[in-house]
């Protein structure tokens, strides 16, 4: 008798062991609350949606499984996840490769559910794509852009951001000439879009000028100032497009565009016969060396010297300040040649 007894307590505490083990193992549903056509509302476990019909259990511990569906189901609406919470503190922190791994588990978690709108799956995956950009592995982007499933998004600036991936994928695949033909076309030239998407535009148009500009020189071709030009005047553009909410993209800029101004032959030779007074004669090297010098200076008093620091070859323009000079006294060889850094600077500070 003692001996049965004891076999049926051990078997109880066995049983309630892998009872345990499997409520831990199984992964936490989704929340949501059911919002029915009569005005109640009911707060829930998701399981799945399919067909108009959602499947939820009204605890995480209950066994009943339930289901409901329209017309007396009216709306779904979801709270906010604990895992997409933590993942958001680590993509607003540009933690993106920990931010990454949350986003994806919320994604796995919600996948069930991802035929609804605003569900956390689509929008997990929305912010895993864009830590693959922010973080520059385009490769990443291309293969989860290719798999991804965009109809729960409701929100216009998220379908936006859709859009400019064309502009990265090109990128990826190094094909300047059409980056330079999406951003000097109709179905982008002259669109309203927010400031965040705008700079990666005009960043991605500025590198592809840059890049066609070199590859004329590696032709063997006489070098052409105005592709350079086009390729300044695109990087002050995103210096003065969004200098916060973009600003890993802003100091790219700043920095392409300080190599443009060193590698350049005539402010190479200003800076070699530099010379402060009146009698000095001002020459397209010494308008670049001026724009440089703006530059720089930009670059320390807003603050990008903290975050990445101005390399010594870059320092150097600080030493050849502003030359006020008589209107008659400038000489301008190269007409063409007129980027504005200082309104880029003051449009920046203005936003």
């Amino acid at each position: 008798m003692k001996i049965q007894s004891i076999l049926t307590i051990l078997s109880s505490v066995y049983l309630l062991c892998v009872t345990s083990a499997a409520a831990q193992e199984e992964p936490e549903l989704p929340k949501g609350r059911l919002l029915y056509s009569n005005g109640s509302h009911d707060d829930v476990y998701l399981i799945s949606y399919k067909a108009g019909v959602v499947t939820y259990r009204t605890s995480m511990r209950s066994l009943n499984i339930l289901q409901a569906k329209k017309p007396a189901l009216e709306a779904i609406y979801f709270y906010e996840p604990q895992v997409f919470t933590e993942a958001m503190h680590l993509y607003r922190a540009k933690n993106y490769s920990e931010a990454k791994v949350k986003f994806a588990e919320c994604e796995a978690s919600f996948k069930p559910l991802d035929s609804l709108p605003d569900n956390y799956a689509t929008l997990a995956g929305f912010y895993k794509m864009e830590c693959s950009r922010r973080s520059g592995d385009l490769e990443a982007l291309s293969a989860e852009l290719e798999k991804y499933r965009k109809d729960g998004l409701t929100r216009e600036n998220h379908h936006l951001q859709l859009e400019v991936y064309t502009f990265w994928e090109a990128v990826r695949l190094k094909d300047w000439a059409r980056i330079d033909r999406l951003a000097t076309g109709d179905s982008w030239q002259g669109r309203k879009v927010p400031s965040e998407l705008r700079v990666q535009i005009e960043y991605c148009h500025a590198l592809a000028l840059d890049e066609l500009a070199k590859e004329g020189l590696k032709e063997g071709s006489k070098e052409d100032p105005s592709r350079w030009v086009s390729a300044i005047n695109a990087y002050n553009r995103v210096l003065s497009a969004d200098a916060t909410a973009s600003i890993d993209l802003v100091l790219m800029a700043a920095n392409n565009l300080m190599r443009i101004y060193a590698e350049d032959k005539g402010v190479q030779a200003a800076m070699k016969n530099w010379k402060d007074g009146k009698n000095k004669t001002f020459s397209a090297g010494d308008q670049k060396l001026m724009e440089a010098n703006t530059l720089a200076q930009f670059y320390k008093q807003v603050g990008f010297h903290e975050i990445q620091p101005l390399s010594a070859d870059y320092e150097e323009f600080l030493k050849y300040g502003q030359v006020k000079l008589d209107a008659a006294a400038v000489k301008k060889t190269d007409a063409v040649a007129e980027p504005d850094v200082e309104k880029a600077a003051e449009a920046s500070e203005a936003e």
